[in-house]
This record gives C-alpha cells, structure tokens and sequence, in this order.
C-alpha cells in the first residue's frame, strides 16, 4: 500500500497544481479547525479483498478513498452573475483533474487503478467529495534491515545487587 500512496501523492503533485496538501485520511476534516491547506486531498485504503493468484500468493483487490476537500464561499446560484459563477464553479474541474490523475495510475506493485464511484458529504463549511478507486495490490514484505543494538549492555536485566 505504501507504493500505491506515494504513487497517488506524486502524480497529484505533477498534474494538479490546485491542490495544496495531500495525506493520508486521519480524521483530519472532523477537527474544529482541520490542520490542512485547501484545497487537500486525503487518501485512505477503506478495504481489500484476498484474491488467490498461485500456491504461495495472492493479491488483494484494493479499494482506495480519495477525499478531496475545498474551502468555499463563491456563489453559485442561477442568479450569480457568469464571471463570478464560472470561478464559483472551478473546483468541480479541479474535481475531475484529480480523477483522470488517478485514473489507470499503475506502478511495481500494483496494476491500475479504476475509478468506481463518488459521494459528497454534506456540509456547510466546506465541500468534500469522496472519489473511491479500486486496483490490484501485490503485496511484498520489505526487505529486513539490520538495526544495531544500540541498548544497555547484555547484563541490563540483571539487578545491581545480585552482581557479584
């Protein structure tokens, strides 16, 4: 998954100038004042499927929720005058850039990513848009690094009293 994350942060970073910060989803928006810059895009894995593949492996079909969050006050009315309706409306292009960004995204560990849906909670102080992707993950444990013992010597269990 760690591939797939830094994949989507990088392409965001490439082809979607607008947006201004993109993490993982902590719960960031349910904050009183959310530590993030707008517009933001929060990327979370919601859940996987197992999927045998052979004898030792298997993938896992991945579903990944980009939220996507803007800070808006322009009008959008019928009755907002064109110029300020057409910047009023603007995030919904820089909705769907962050779409085709992600959209077919592939990279070593994992084959394309599929948009399936999307849903907007409803909010009054900001507009958040939840685009939800699946795609094929292939797992691969990490390779184990050595970390020297960098703690007390090998009698650090012994009590000072019993030390003859």
């Amino acid at each position: 998954m760690k591939a797939i994350y830094l994949a989507c942060q990088a392409a965001l970073a490439a082809k979607v100038p607008a947006i201004r910060w993109v993490d993982f989803d902590m719960g960031q928006l349910d904050q009183p004042t959310p530590p993030v810059s707008y517009p933001c895009v929060l990327i979370d894995f919601n859940s996987a499927q197992a999927v045998p593949t052979g004898e030792n492996f298997s993938a896992e079909e991945l579903t990944v929720e980009i939220a996507v969050a803007f800070q808006l006050r322009e009008r959008t009315s019928s009755k907002t005058p064109t110029q300020y309706k057409d910047e009023a409306l603007s995030h919904l292009d820089t909705l769907d850039l962050v779409r085709t960004s992600l959209e077919g995204l592939s990279g070593s560990y994992f084959a394309g990513m599929t948009y399936s849906s999307f849903t907007r909670d409803k909010r009054l102080d900001l507009r958040v848009y939840r685009l939800r992707f699946t795609c094929s993950n292939f797992p691969v444990a990490p390779d184990p690094q050595y970390v020297p013992w960098e703690g007390p010597g090998p009698d650090f269990c012994v009590h000072p009293d019993l030390v003859p």
